[in-house]
């Protein structure tokens, strides 16, 4: 029988748990890089609002209700093929997509959805159908960021490896320590070992004066996962 040398034995374990943390901060500063505000906006931001600049249409106001959808779905395809270099997505109709988006998404003095973008598009003194591909493109923008940010999020941590987690959690609280409020300082990683899109996203996407009013104010993160609950 072969004995084990408990001092090999240790060196092993201390060897591994390097190589975790190491892992685990590379990870960090990956997400980090991805995660930089000035990629995401020459990334999302600015083609698609200058693809919005280019878009043309013939409609006037108030628009019929043909000629509104007509709008609506040539600027979503035109956001995408333009502004993301995207082939239009050959398995979804361009305006279902487009009034799903509204549906969901849109915002007026009429109320939320897509009878509200119907009733600004005729109302004038509310910009017509302008202000309605206006609010759509911001909307676009929205929701391709937020699927790169989960699509980041996904590919740089695996979220069956708990270890790994905690020790991202760790890092966290070491370096950024100055940013967030005490009741996260005071949580152990394996309690915030499934909050961390919340907190690097929070922490990286913001400027430093807002990240100091985000973490300083006090508000506590949400008891669940809150990866697919990042704002929009």
């Amino acid at each position: 029988m072969t004995m084990t040398n408990p001092i090999e034995e240790w060196i092993g374990v201390m060897a591994m748990s390097y190589d975790i943390k190491k892992y685990a901060r590379e990870k960090v500063e990956t997400i980090t890089v991805k995660l930089d505000d000035s990629l995401i906006k020459s990334r999302f931001d600015e083609p698609i609002d200058k693809a919005a600049r280019q878009f043309t249409h013939k409609a006037g106001c108030p628009v019929t209700h043909e000629m509104f959808y007509k709008v609506i779905a040539e600027f979503a395809v035109h956001i995408y093929d333009k502004g993301l270099n995207a082939c239009w997505m050959a398995s979804t109709e361009p305006l279902g997509y487009a009034i799903d988006l509204l549906d969901n998404h849109y915002n007026s003095t009429y109320g939320r959805g897509y009878i509200a973008a119907i009733l600004d598009a005729n109302d004038a003194c509310q910009g017509g159908i302008d202000t309605v591909v206006g609010q759509l493109a911001e909307i676009i923008k929205d929701v391709e960021r937020q699927k790169y940010i989960n699509a980041v999020f996904a590919v740089n941590i695996d979220p069956t490896d708990w270890q790994l987690k905690c020790h991202i959690v760790s890092i966290l609280l070491e370096d950024y320590r100055q940013f967030l409020p005490e009741h996260l300082l005071l949580c152990k990683p394996w309690e915030l070992a499934n909050e961390i899109p919340s907190i690097m996203y929070r922490y990286i996407c913001s400027d430093s004066a807002l990240q100091q009013i985000v973490f300083s104010s006090g508000k506590s993160l949400p008891s669940e996962n809150t990866f697919s609950k990042l704002p929009l």
